[in-house]
């Protein structure tokens, strides 16, 4: 039972993508919060939104290839 290691590298390069998104989507909804209050701007508010969920979608597709790599048996 082994590691298949081109889908484990996969995997964290799916999870490596999720990284910067999990950071920046909170920071832009945030920005786009107060750009309502201020101006009545939707648009960060909704790349925000976009992003974090883009972010979620990219962690559970990369930790499930991961867990393909770990456990999977051929």
């Amino acid at each position: 039972m082994g590691t298949n290691r081109n889908e484990l590298v996969r995997g964290i390069k799916y999870e490596a993508a999720a990284l910067p998104l999990l950071i920046l989507a909170p920071i832009l909804i945030t920005i786009g919060f107060k750009a309502i209050k201020l101006q009545n701007n939707y648009l960060w508010l909704i790349v925000g939104i976009v992003l974090g969920i883009s972010a979620i979608a990219l962690g559970f597709i990369g930790i499930r290839i991961i867990l393909n790599a770990f456990f999977n048996s051929k």
